[in-house]
């Protein structure tokens, strides 16, 4: 064995002892210091429902006593049940069912019910199907003793809420209020403000997991009595951390030994002078000509190094003339990718202007003849756009810069909806005041498309019947907004982060130029493109998706004139 290599075993495991020492003492460190950071956000989340949930007491516990003191219409109702001895015509009954829900929404409560002295329900604003029914617990809420507001555990089909009730007596009838706000819609939103999990203790029996750390805690006062809670936060950020920090533990290991080695070389130089000749060579190559590289006096080692070195090096000459013939092919290949994609989008308000023309034509319509001018119109701009498109990539391989001229965002919106819905597509567009911007027409109309169609086809994968709306409104003092929004399934939280790469799509016939593209224009506008969930269905899932376009009023800047294709860089 060779005095460089025992120097370079002594110094490598003297660099990796000294890394990994240090690495696993961090390593402890850290977990230590996350460990208290949970146990300290258990304690605020704690803390912090705690005071949310006394917070609600206070404001629900007097919420309804004025509609019971003061209401005409809990007024009317005690005369009716007077004057009738305790019962209410149909028409009549019907009317104060009616006024049940909507006193509920304007409370902000989630349960709401209308009751007299027996226990009869005229009126539940969460669950119509209990109006007329009898439930005797119900009586006894009309009593004066007890607290305003209490909290009632689940059971049945009753969730676990903070409750308040009031009642009001007229001559020999008697009239209540119930109302309840539940608990655990506030849980979730205290638990996502603080970073943790809390539920009732009493829905959650199950042990905590091995990943997770838990807290058991009662609600304070005798409001909440009986209220047991549970926070729980995930360990996997820790865990996730620790292989972090292992991670970094052995690049810093690997950059150690790395220096290591360049200890020993250094004090070995005077046994690897051959070393040195052969890395002067292998310089010379990598500033010049390839050229093969020799190892005179440097032993075997150097001399079978060489031998790959130069080995190599013809591997690498061969495999530069691929890569360059390669690169041109997939880069005429991505060319018509996007040219037959964006050639496709123009062809579908062709397709619906000349499918409206054979139907106005076999029906003998008499708006055939006022339509043949706007679709023949509309049939031959597209082209021009086709054509144009074509021809832009043709010459420059990419889509043309923009050529900014005075534009109507409305206007230009309003007629690519009407092709849409001359088509029997429901796009919709809602407008605001706006000011004109200095934008591309074609292009603005190119993004429009793209995100209309996309909109359509997602709708279409979930069986549903599309439905799209555009709307433009002002985006600031000097900027204008776009927001396309559709009732597809949305992206899949793990495509949102790609959304914008070409050939990214979920979509069996999609490309995944579309976005790309938009993005690009929308870019070289000076403007911006994001994607935001649409609003959340009855099962807690997004139900659409919206991406919303911002551009600024004075248009793009620092872009090169139109039609002349920017300077390509040299090879």
């Amino acid at each position: 064995m060779s005095l460089g290599l025992r120097l370079l075993i002594y110094f490598g495991l003297l660099a990796l002892f000294s890394t990994v020492t240090v690495g696993i003492g961090a390593r402890e460190g850290w977990r230590r210091a996350e460990e208290q950071r949970f146990e300290e956000q258990l304690h605020a989340a704690e803390v912090g429902v705690v005071r949310e949930l006394a917070w609600e007491a206070s404001q629900i516990r007097d919420l309804l006593k004025p509609k019971c003191e003061h209401d005409t219409d809990i007024d009317k109702i005690l005369i009716d049940l007077e004057r009738d001895h305790g019962e209410l015509d149909p028409a009549r009954r019907l009317a104060v069912s009616q006024l049940v829900p909507e006193e509920m929404k304007a409370l902000h409560l989630d349960e709401l019910v209308l009751f007299t002295g027996s226990g009869e329900i005229l009126g539940a604003g969460h669950d119509s199907a209990a109006t007329g029914k009898v439930d005797p617990t119900l009586s006894q809420a009309t009593s004066p003793r007890g607290p305003n507001v209490a909290f009632r555990a689940a059971k049945a089909s009753l969730r676990p809420a903070l409750v308040t009730r009031c009642s009001r007596q007229f001559g020999s009838q008697t009239l209540g209020l119930s109302g309840a706000r539940h608990i655990e819609p506030m849980l979730a939103r205290i638990g996502e403000a603080y970073g943790v999990k809390l539920s009732i203790a009493s829905l959650a029996p199950a042990p905590p997991a091995p990943d997770e750390a838990r807290l058991v805690f009662d609600a304070p006062g005798p409001e909440l009595a009986g209220l047991r809670m549970i926070s729980t936060i995930s360990r996997k950020p820790l865990d996730e951390h620790l292989a972090r920090v292992d991670e970094l533990t052995l690049l810093a290991s690997a950059v150690s030994v790395g220096v290591a080695v360049l200890a020993a070389m250094w004090l070995a130089r005077r046994l690897a002078r051959p070393l040195e000749a052969l890395a002067d060579q292998a310089g010379e190559v990598v500033r010049g000509e390839p050229r093969p590289v020799s190892a005179p006096g440097g032993g075997r080692e150097l001399e079978a190094f060489a031998r790959a070195f130069n080995k190599a090096l013809d591997d690498l000459v061969q495999l530069r003339k691929r890569l360059a013939t390669t690169e041109r092919i997939a880069a005429r290949r991505e060319i018509a990718r996007q040219v037959a994609h964006e050639i496709k989008n123009p062809l579908a308000p062709i397709r619906a202007a000349v499918e409206t023309l054979r139907r106005l034509r076999a029906r003998s319509d008499p708006a055939f003849d006022e339509y043949f001018d706007e679709a023949t119109r509309t049939v031959l701009d597209e082209v021009f756009r086709i054509t144009k498109i074509v021809s832009e990539f043709t010459e420059f391989a990419r889509l043309p810069a923009p050529n900014p001229v005075s534009v109507k965002l409305d206007e230009i919106a309003r007629s690519t909806v009407a092709l849409y819905a001359a088509g029997g597509k429901d796009v919709t567009l809602e407008t605001s005041p706006c000011p004109s911007i200095q934008a591309d027409r074609d292009q603005l109309t190119q993004v429009l498309t793209n995100l209309i169609q996309n909109g359509l086809e997602a709708a279409e994968l979930c069986e549903r019947a599309p439905q799209v709306t555009v709307r433009v409104e002002p985006a600031g003092p000097d900027r204008v907004a776009i927001r396309v929004a559709d009732n597809g399934p949305g992206v899949s939280p793990d495509m949102v982060s790609r959304l914008f790469e070409p050939y990214a799509t979920n979509k069996a016939s999609g490309t995944g130029l579309g976005l790309a593209i938009v993005q690009r224009i929308v870019q070289e506008h000076g403007g911006d493109i994001t994607y935001e969930a649409g609003a959340r269905n009855a099962h807690g899932r997004a139900a659409g998706a919206v991406f919303r376009v911002v551009l600024p009023v004075a248009g793009p800047t620092l872009l090169p004139a139109a039609g002349v294709p920017p300077s390509e860089p040299r090879a």
